[in-house]
């Protein structure tokens, strides 16, 4: 009650909260996404440095429960728990909802990665709330959920779209976004079967598989071998500098190829014609590239900084796309089709290409190709495995193997880690041993990358790279199936971007031997 003391100890709050204020990102980084190993290497740190108030902050919040979660993790899952479960008149949880946002806001990001949701799953069990929505991990629940009719939200993975800049609202028209789209027998009214359908029958067809297999497809190959050899098959920093380096003007390396050579094999676009390729080019690889404009706040941020760049190109890429000979003479006027016309289909693929068809083989490359490592899941050994030294083993001229390897490389990291869709009923699960009853239209996250890594499967060489093991293909989630069941939203370019592979691991395979 004395003025005297009161001034610096109310100084000493506003001092503390301004503190903890700046460092809040900071403490939920260092808590929230590391393996319990480096949570006690941090602690460890910690005890070195002088008892400052973040470091005792830090102390508290990094602690183990019981060899458990830390207390920020376990805070962490009650609120998404609440947020996702608590009835209309719980003040309590309309009042945390913010906080609740900001966790969901940073678990979106983290969930991307395959090592992030082990370790979910290793604290809180195969069933956890993360990233605003509920994640069913057990191997059945998976192969459930992608043999299923599909409810869809506007999400890609964990993160949440743009609308502005899905193709309906770029080119006019229809709503025929597919990722966004449910199907019938989970809220749908039959666009998703009519759309897909169109995509598969016009997109897709024998000539796709001819241009494969032509003298064209080969020469992009011996330009990515001749590629390959000269950055020293990319076994050392500056040659992998410039064989993964994806710059807007790299007119070699990886991404070139892709770029060129699935352009060419899905819509028959001239691969030499470098008026079309550099457009192409600067849409997917310049700015701020082609995939991150379509997620909300991340895409505004990118749309600010680059001029709304990618905005301005979308319908100048969706219109070289119509212009292609496999949308030229399609059939505008087909019922079955529900009349999907040339502009919906062709800003369909734009964002398909952006999102998934420049996305999922680049990352299933580099993966095979030994850039990106194997994640080093929580007590395993995973993270040592150096693919490549099983690659310059195997028979490249028995395309099985070959194949079989790489689907073991996306086993253990998957190019596409995880999808959705939303209950159409009130449901419940059992989470740490209680049953926990969750509401029609929760987002029910699919893992397929911890389906992929599901013990009960396969045993205990499941963290072992073993491309021979029993039932690898037809158990494989990595184009959202299982093997080949599905509920029809199997990757539509799944055998266009497996031959690619195959061919691509044969050709550079050789090469190395030959260094």
């Amino acid at each position: 009650h004395t003025p005297a003391l009161r001034e610096p100890f109310d100084h000493a709050i506003k001092s503390t909260l301004a503190v903890l204020k700046q460092h809040t990102y900071l403490i939920l980084q260092r808590t929230m996404s590391r393996p319990s190993n480096e949570r006690t290497k941090l602690l460890n740190e910690n005890k070195k440095n002088p008892k400052t108030l973040i470091n005792r902050v830090i102390d508290i919040l990094t602690c183990n429960l019981l060899g458990g979660p830390t207390l920020a993790e376990s805070i962490a899952h009650y609120l998404q728990i609440l947020n996702l479960t608590h009835s209309p008149c719980n003040i309590f949880a309309y009042v945390l909802k913010p906080v609740t946002y900001l966790i969901t806001l940073y678990q979106s990001k983290q969930a991307n990665s395959g090592l992030y949701l082990y370790h979910q799953k290793v604290i809180h069990g195969n069933n956890f709330c993360a990233a605003g929505g509920l994640w069913m991990c057990d191997y059945e629940a998976v192969k459930r959920h992608l043999t299923e009719p599909q409810a869809r939200a506007f999400k890609l993975a964990p993160s949440q779209l743009r609308k502005s800049v899905l193709p309906a609202t770029k080119l006019g028209g229809r709503f025929a976004f597919l990722l966004s789209l449910s199907q019938e027998g989970a809220g749908g009214n039959g666009d998703w079967e009519a759309f897909r359908g169109c995509i598969n029958d016009t997109i897709f067809t024998k000539d796709t598989k001819l241009r494969a297999q032509d003298d064209t497809s080969r020469k992009l190959i011996e330009k990515l071998t001749s590629d390959y050899k000269q950055a020293n098959c990319a076994k050392d920093v500056d040659g992998a500098a410039a064989f993964f380096g994806n710059e807007s003007q790299n007119q070699n390396g990886l991404d070139d190829f892709l770029l060129r050579y699935l352009h060419y094999v899905v819509f028959g676009i001239n691969p030499f014609d470098e008026s079309i390729i550099n457009q192409l080019r600067d849409f997917h690889f310049g700015g701020g590239g082609s995939a991150g404009p379509h997620l909300h706040l991340v895409g505004q941020l990118i749309a600010l900084k680059t001029g709304f760049a990618f905005e301005k190109q979308f319908p100048q890429i969706a219109d070289i796309l119509k212009q292609t000979e496999s949308i030229t003479d399609m059939n505008e006027h087909e019922p079955k089709y529900k009349n999907m016309t040339k502009t919906e289909i062709a800003g369909v693929m734009v964002s398909i290409m952006s999102l998934a068809g420049m996305v999922g083989p680049t990352t299933w490359a580099r993966i095979a190709l030994g850039k990106k490592k194997l994640p080093p899941y929580e007590g395993q050994t995973t993270g040592d495995i150096d693919v490549t030294d099983v690659w310059d083993t195997i028979d490249l001229n028995d395309r099985d193997e070959v194949k079989k390897y790489l689907h073991e490389c996306g086993r253990l990291r998957h190019p596409v880690s995880n999808t959705h869709t939303v209950a159409q009923e009130d449901f419940m699960v059992e989470m740490k041993n209680k049953s926990v009853s969750f509401p029609k239209g929760t987002i029910i996250y699919i893992p397929m990358q911890l389906a992929s890594i599901d013990e009960s499967v396969y045993g205990d060489t499941t963290f072992a790279f073993n491309h021979k093991r029993k039932n690898l293909c037809p158990f494989s989630t990595i184009f959202h199936s299982v093997g080949e069941s599905t509920n029809g939203r199997i990757c539509p370019g799944r055998h266009v971007a497996e031959n690619m592979m195959i061919d691509v691991m044969i050709a550079l395979g050789r090469a190395r031997r030959e260094k």
